[in-house]
């Protein structure tokens, strides 16, 4: 039974082609008009050919985000609004994708298309292999080069931004600290003019031997007040213009740390610096990418003359 199955199996398929040979004209001629008219409608005159160009580029200098990579980053403001919206108008995209602005869905129609024109794509070696594709090869490059630049501009200004904010933060605590500073100076000049202080331990043991000197001798004048006076005065006032001299010192070197780093995040906001290394650059392509003509001629020759066959089967076996 298995082997009958078989046979006829076979027997079939014989058929079948024996069918097929015997149409070979009419198969034949179907296949050549259709590579024919296939030929003709995706010629430049019907499809305009599109033009591919290629870049690869290397993410650098980008601070830590949440434990992100770089590579991540970068590939988040690639596929960004801020970039993709630049691009659009920069080079006129709508009329190149013939999309009407005033379209309410117009928007959405150029995000689908632009998606379709560009692309971004991790690399095995850690790198981002880029492309843009438009019916003028020159242009391909052009977009290419622009979305590079504009994802400097992009990172750096949000880099900024962040240090925008370490400044502020910074500049606070600066000024806050020079407040003290500039109060402790004030107390000390104060205390120093009024009471005469302006070296705790020397002057302590120099008025204490002149004081000591006039109680010995007894003698008493003009100079034995001025001796008793100062001596009082550091002995009331002169521990404490210590004190105050020390925190001085102390608030003086915080504020100087603090200008350090005031000074280091204003660098931060100053500074320019390139973010993607372009290991590739993008070159104006000289062959088109679309439409591969040979294919589509290929691809609706088989089509045609499948489904032609197919109906001859179909019309044949009614007739049967």
């Amino acid at each position: 039974m298995e082997n009958k199955n078989i046979g006829d199996y076979f027997e079939s398929n014989v058929r079948i082609i024996e069918f097929a040979l015997k149409q070979w004209k009419l198969l034949g001629g179907v296949a050549i008009v259709a590579g024919i008219l296939a030929g003709l409608f995706s010629s430049p005159k019907f499809i305009e050919p599109k033009y591919t160009s290629e870049a690869v580029i290397y993410p650098a200098n980008l601070g830590e985000y949440s434990g992100e990579t770089q590579l991540e980053q970068m590939m988040q403001y690639l596929e960004s609004n801020v970039i993709r919206d630049s691009i659009i108008e920069k080079f006129n995209l709508y009329d190149e994708y013939k999309i009407d602005r005033t379209q309410k869905s117009s928007k959405n129609q150029i995000i689908k298309v632009y998606g379709e024109h560009f692309s971004f794509d991790e690399t095995r070696f850690e790198s981002i292999s880029m492309t843009a594709t438009s019916t003028d090869p020159e242009k391909s490059r052009l977009m290419l080069d622009a979305i590079i630049d504009q994802l400097d501009r992009t990172i750096r200004e949000t880099e900024r931004e962040k240090y925008r904010e370490t400044l502020k933060i910074n500049k606070g605590l600066l000024d806050q600290k020079r407040k003290q500073l500039d109060s402790l100076e004030n107390t000390i000049k104060e205390i120093s003019v009024k009471y005469g202080i302006l070296d705790y331990i020397a002057q302590a043991e120099e008025v204490t031997k002149g004081y000591m000197k006039f109680l010995l001798s007894g003698k008493k004048g003009p100079g034995y007040e001025e001796a008793k006076q100062l001596y009082d005065n550091l002995g009331e006032h002169g521990r404490y213009y210590h004190n105050l001299h020390a925190q001085l010192n102390t608030v003086n070197e915080e504020y100087m740390n603090r200008l350090h780093d005031y000074e280091h995040a204003l660098k931060d906001v100053k500074k320019v610096q390139t973010y993607s290394y372009v290991l590739v650059k993008p070159e104006t392509p000289d062959k088109k990418s679309s439409p591969i003509r040979w294919l589509i001629v290929l691809v609706s020759m088989v089509t045609c003359t499948g489904f032609t066959f197919v109906l001859l089967l179909f019309l044949g076996y009614q007739k049967r």
